[in-house]
Formats: C-alpha cells, sequence, structure tokens
C-alpha cells in the first residue's frame, strides 16, 4: 500500500514522509529510504517505487523546508540535524537498519548521517552526490541571488536543460511544481549549509557497501570532484 504521513522530529519541526510497501505482509522485509534532491520533494522519486517497493519497504522523505516538511526557520539547521532527521525517522518507523540512497544533496544528507550513525545503515546509494558543496560551485551560477530575485521556480526554470534536458513542456510543468514547498528564505540558509563543509577525506570512514552513480557529463559538477571521492570511498562500487 502507498501512504502518505506526518511524524515530529525532536525538535518539534513536522516532517513528512511517503511509504510504498507492496511486500509479502507475512515476510520480513527491508526498507529503502530514498532521499531527494535540493529543491525538489519526495515526489521526484516515484519512478524507483515500482522497481523497489514489491521486494521492500520504500520510504521516501521530504527534506525539512521541502514538499510538505515544514522549514522551522526559527530553529538551528545544521548538517547534524539533517542526519538526526533521517534517524530519527527510522526510529519513528521501528527500522534498525535501512538502504538509503540519496541523490545530490539528499546525498550529501545521507553521508552526514552514515559517518555519524554508521550501524544504522545496511547500504548506502549515492546519485550525483558529492561531500558537502564545493564552495565554489554556488558561486559560479550565483544561486542565491538569482533564486532571491526571481524566485525558486524562476531559478529552476531557467536552469531547467542542466536538470532534465530536452523535456517536454508537461514533464517541465511537473518538475516545477514538484519543487513547492521550498522558499528563497529556506534555500538562503539551506545551500550555504550544504557548502560550510567539504569533507572528501571523512569518507574513508564510511563502512557500509556503498555504489556511486556519476553523471557522465554532469552540468553541475566537475569530474575531478568524484575522482577526489573515489580516493577515499573504500567500500564503493562506481
Amino acid at each position: 500500500m502507498t501512504s502518505s504521513n506526518i511524524w515530529q522530529a525532536s525538535d518539534g519541526t513536522r516532517l513528512h514522509y511517503c511509504s510504498d510497501d507492496f511486500t509479502d505482509p507475512w515476510k520480513p522485509s527491508d526498507t529503502v529510504v530514498l532521499v531527494h534532491p535540493g529543491m525538489g520533494s519526495a515526489l521526484r522519486l516515484y519512478a524507483w517505487v515500482p522497481h523497489l517497493a514489491r521486494d521492500y519497504r520504500v520510504i521516501r522523505p521530504d527534506i525539512r523546508g521541502h514538499g510538505r516538511s515544514e522549514p522551522s526557520l526559527d530553529k538551528p539547521l545544521t548538517n547534524e540535524r539533517l542526519a538526526r532527521d533521517l534517524i530519527e525517522l527510522l526510529d519513528h518507523l521501528k527500522c534498525e537498519r535501512a538502504h538509503v540512497i540519496g541523490a545530490s544533496a539528499g546525498g550529501i544528507i545521507a553521508m552526514h548521517a552514515a559517518l555519524r550513525f554508521s550501524e544504522r545503515f545496511a547500504s548506502l546509494g549515492l546519485y550525483a552526490a558529492t561531500p558537502g558543496i564545493n564552495p565554489e560551485r554556488p558561486k559560479k551560477g550565483n544561486w542565491l541571488a538569482r533564486v532571491a530575485q526571481g524566485g525558486v521556480r524562476n531559478f529552476l526554470t531557467e536552469t531547467m536543460h542542466d536538470r532534465i534536458g530536452d523535456a517536454s513542456p508537461a514533464h517541465q510543468k511537473w518538475f516545477l511544481d514538484t519543487a513547492e514547498g521550498v522558499t528563497p528564505e529556506y534555500l538562503g540558509r539551506f545551500v550555504p549549509l550544504m557548502a560550510s563543509e567539504y569533507f572528501p577525506e571523512k569518507l574513508a570512514a564510511i563502512a557500509c557497501p556503498t555504489l556511486m552513480v556519476v553523471p557522465d557529463p554532469d552540468p553541475m559538477v566537475e569530474a575531478h570532484e568524484y575522482d577526489h571521492m573515489r580516493e577515499y570511498l573504500k567500500t564503493a562500487a562506481t
């Protein structure tokens, strides 16, 4: 079955997740958590569900400040807080260990969580995800200034081709709609946080099996950033 759910993190923030579970109810099943990119939502990862949900319980959280999850602008936003959101969600689900897959910023959050709470990870999947945002990368596109001036939807429209290529008008509208809930005020905190720590060397401490999936070419990330990850991520397959 598929359900949409609200739960409360330890700092009082109300967070949302989708659950898709079509496993046999009389058998134990593992959990897969899919963490979406920044300026997105759980809806972005819908196409994974048919491939996974027959054999796994699939959980798709909205990162705080995205989708239907509260931004809690009055509370501190840190890498540890975002990592704890993921782990506290596993607690809420009564799940001791999960396979976690993160895309882009969702992968950054997953890496922080894997480093802090390694015992909760059965495996880690990283899709177009680097260990933090290289501090020079946001400056190249002047992200925050453009978002502040024109809004999130306008910024995504301007950068649409880099993100989803030659998509149909209907696909483009859907892509923009799945970013609803993200505000310039929240991104003004979220993007600098993603760039506040660049930690490829720390990846050597990740103990669980890890899969790296790297776009070729990647319009957002220089290839040497992924090469640098491979030097330290000893448990990775690419």
